[in-house]
């Protein structure tokens, strides 16, 4: 009478892979910090940005080989009025190049403790580039955009204009979940402030 039914066997490892599977997040992942959390997309980067990297790694290379086979096939008397082309190619070449070592997917960092929404982009060697900050103050709303065709989206809109950040692409149900935290972050902060 006081014998407690075992169900613990009843339940099979198929159907706990099945309930972890559907907690996870497709479209994007969130990456939990200490001064907030950071919006990761996922999948493949844009096909046109990486052939714009490698365009843009292989015409810097051209123009810095270019600017050292100036400054050394020049004569000597030629050399001072080449100096001005040879440091424009090292320039140019020298950007091209970074642009090219930059990340291909932006990161969106909500932080709290300093109260801002940034724009970030990881380069190849594992550090930041600030893109775009934005107070929190300066946030008009946080809303999902539905397009007729594809992924919904959830953006940002700069004060009551019509500019916008694209936050995270996905389905719409982990888009609600989002823009409700980050809804409820900007809002705790802005009236703390």
């Amino acid at each position: 009478m006081t014998d407690m039914p075992d169900t613990s066997r009843a339940v099979t490892i198929e159907q706990r892979r099945l309930k972890q599977a559907d907690l996870v997040v497709t479209g994007f992942s969130i990456q939990e910090a200490y001064w907030g959390y950071r919006i990761i997309p996922e999948g493949a980067p844009p096909l046109r940005l990486v052939a714009m990297q490698a365009a843009a790694m292989l015409g810097g290379a051209a123009l810095i080989a270019g600017s050292v086979a100036l400054m050394f096939m020049s004569r000597s008397t030629d050399f001072m009025f080449m100096v001005p082309a040879i440091l424009l190619l090292m320039a140019l070449g020298t950007s091209l190049m970074w642009f090219a070592s930059r990340g291909t997917m932006i990161n969106i960092e909500v932080d709290a403790m300093a109260g801002e929404v940034r724009e970030v982009v990881r380069n190849r060697t594992g550090g930041l580039s600030v893109i775009s900050r934005y107070g929190f103050d300066c946030v008009g709303s946080v809303f999902i955009q539905r397009p007729a065709a594809g992924p919904a989206t959830l953006m940002l809109r700069y004060r009551n204009t019509a500019r916008t950040l694209a936050v995270a692409s996905g389905p719409e149900a982990d888009l609600a979940r989002l823009r409700d935290r980050m809804g409820r972050d900007l809002i705790v902060k802005r009236e703390a402030v």
